[in-house]
């Protein structure tokens, strides 16, 4: 590898989900910037197409309907050490042998080095022999560091904050392996507008409270029982709920808010590209604590309502919020409009959870990770 332009980086994320994708697209990016040619793969585009569906539905269908359930697999899959058991070895030949093109694919690229954003990468590889040399890293997409990410071949774990590492050095993971950077996101929240600017650059009005909805993700009927509340809300609130890429839960949204006059008022779009300005410009946002989701309130300095997590990955994060005085959770569903209108009324809690998300976000994860792989001698320098 003679200079920056020759070095190859191998992103390997999975879609189960959007954050997986979303910190692999962030640390593409900025490897990109930093003179890497880089791929950025789903692995899940390299298993069979039943592994895949099955694989991606029934994460989401278990914990909707069996939470418990999934609390408790959870748990008894985190064996939490590098050191595998036979178990852990099985379970990944079985995966490997369903995933057997990634291996392919990664021989036929050449990587110098490969970055993990799910823990199944890891999982496929940890068995393979060939290419054991390039170095693999994994950057850990939760405020929670299940058993499944832990692996021998690792040479580096990116963690979102000092109680990951922690953790990860009293089960016995060397503590040079271990970076406290973040989650990786979009370098747009490196360098928010202000929020007037923002309101202004999205046609909202700078002296109503905007609530930001991330609608994504939840069950219909929850977001429509959250608008039903806001309907008769006594406060001059903008509420903006961003459905992602369904365009059912667009539509039912849009009749749940058909006719509204009261004080609120409501916008319910789809897919946005121009998430960090909505942040930039919120007072609140509301939705499920996935990881990216989190990070990316966190870095804007926006409070958190925090509505129906499900097991494991998002209580964690849930629990990071709350610790850190930048959440508060919804629970039960029916005080919703209550909890809101509180929040709203009280100057003083408003600007101590702004303040404590601003403490707690970090907005140049991604570069922090690039930059580490580069000082790790793993890319070259750029010139």
């Amino acid at each position: 590898m003679s200079d920056a332009r020759s070095s190859r980086a191998l992103v390997v994320s999975a879609s189960i989900g959007s954050g997986h994708v979303a910190a692999g697209r962030a640390v593409a990016a900025t490897l990109t910037e930093r003179g890497a040619t880089v791929e950025h793969v789903d692995l899940l585009d390299y298993t069979s197409t039943p592994f895949r569906r099955l694989y991606r539905q029934s994460y989401f269908d278990l914990v909707r309907t069996a939470p418990d359930l999934v609390d408790w697999l959870g748990k008894r899959l985190d064996v939490s050490r590098e050191a595998k058991t036979r178990q852990a070895r099985l379970r990944a030949r079985l995966t490997r042998l369903i995933s057997y093109h990634l291996p392919r694919q990664i021989d036929a690229f050449r990587p110098d080095l490969i970055v993990h954003t799910h823990f199944l990468g890891g999982e496929i590889l940890s068995t393979r022999k060939r290419g054991q040399n390039v170095p693999q890293v994994e950057v850990i997409t939760d405020f929670l560091v299940h058993g499944l990410w832990l692996h021998p071949i690792m040479r580096r774990y990116y963690v979102a904050h000092e109680e990951l590492a922690v953790h990860l050095r009293a089960v016995g993971v060397d503590a040079d392996k271990v970076r406290i950077t973040g989650i990786p996101i979009d370098a747009r929240f490196a360098d928010l507008p202000t929020r007037s600017a923002a309101r202004a650059a999205l046609g909202l009005d700078p002296d109503r409270d905007v609530l930001l909805i991330m609608a994504g993700g939840m069950e219909a009927k929850v977001t429509a029982e959250m608008l039903r509340q806001l309907r008769s809300l006594p406060w001059p609130l903008t509420v903006v709920a961003i459905t992602g890429r369904s365009e059912a839960l667009r539509h039912r949204l849009t009749d749940a808010v058909d006719g509204t006059d009261g004080l609120v008022r409501f916008r319910v779009l789809g897919y946005s590209n121009e998430v960090p300005t909505w942040m930039a410009a919120a007072d609140l946002l509301a939705g499920k604590p996935g990881g990216l989701t989190t990070s990316e309130a966190l870095a804007a300095g926006l409070p958190f309502a925090i509505v129906q997590p499900y097991p494991l990955q998002e209580e964690a994060n849930a629990n990071f919020l709350l610790e850190g005085g930048a959440g508060m959770r919804i629970d039960p569903l029916t005080t919703f409009g209550y909890k809101l209108q509180r929040f709203l009324e009280s100057h003083e809690r408003r600007s101590t959870m702004a303040r404590a998300a601003r403490a707690l976000g970090r907005p140049r994860a991604a570069a922090d990770v690039a930059d580490d792989v580069i000082e790790a001698g793993w890319l070259p320098r750029p010139r």
